[in-house]
């Protein structure tokens, strides 16, 4: 015969409290899986007959959303090499990129991919002496840096003193935020430190160069993004973009010029 549990009994209540609380934690695990999905790296994909700068504007209504895979969230470098994205994704990281946020991958003619490393600026480093020491170095996909003492000569480019190897092969240059470029026309309220970018709504973004050391240093001036704008404080004549559509205008016409004067 069939035991008849009371609604309010001691046993009733343990096994209402029991699915309650597997409930919860089927919640949090979904939850936790969504959110796991939410947060990886941002995986830009450049063509590699690509050179030059990129910048990626996020929070566009004319904007891309990235496609998610399994190992990051992909977008693709168009021909003027501007990437504006819909959203404004918190990045995070994936089991195939354990120690990067942000991933460049080179995209070659047949299909395959070669993952490309950074060449990171110069930074003083103290010794026990606290005597400067000025270095560069290349920072691969796993979060590796290899420093690279720069010789003390005058004139000379910042990433000379990679080795040759080196010098010849495709990397991430200048990877920053842009935000300091503006894109609007009270850019001096920003630079002066007077309004932040939330009051002045200045667009979340990033930039970085695509090329090889020797050609980079070979480049003539209309190849590079403007100026930074916080070199206006120093006196440099260095203006800023007042709009995006002025970046685009500009992108548009440097993929015409580096068609007719051969740079790739």
């Amino acid at each position: 015969m069939e035991e008849v549990v009371p609604v309010n009994t001691p046993k009733r209540r343990i096994r209402r409290r029991y699915f309650i609380l597997l409930a919860l934690l089927l919640i949090a695990a979904i939850g936790f899986g969504l959110d796991r999905s939410r947060r990886m790296p941002m995986i830009y994909v450049i063509p590699e007959s690509y050179v030059g700068p990129v910048v990626a504007l996020f929070d566009q209504p004319d904007g891309i959303e990235p496609a998610h895979t399994k190992d990051g969230l992909e977008v693709r470098v168009p021909e003027n090499g501007i990437v504006k994205i819909r959203s404004n994704p918190t990045l995070g990281y994936s089991s195939t990129f354990p120690k990067s946020t942000v991933v460049f991958e080179l995209e070659k003619r047949h299909g395959s991919r070669e993952i490309l490393s950074e060449a990171i600026n110069p930074w003083q480093d103290y010794d026990q002496n606290d005597n400067p020491h000025w270095k560069v170095g290349i920072r691969d996909v796993h979060g590796n840096l290899r420093v690279i003492p720069v010789a003390d000569k005058e004139e000379a480019f910042v990433f000379d003193d990679f080795p040759e190897a080196d010098k010849k092969r495709p990397m991430i240059f200048w990877h920053e935020s842009c935000q300091d470029r503006v894109f609007r026309p009270d850019w001096k309220a920003f630079t002066s430190g007077q309004k932040t970018a939330e009051e002045l709504h200045v667009p979340p973004c990033g930039e970085f160069v695509v090329g090889t050391v020797d050609q980079v240093r070979q480049w003539p001036e209309w190849m590079f993004l403007r100026g930074k704008g916080k070199q206006e404080k120093l006196g440099v004549s260095n203006p800023v973009y007042t709009s995006i559509q002025q970046l685009v205008d500009e992108a548009n016409a440097r993929v015409v010029r580096k068609k007719t004067e051969n740079i790739n």
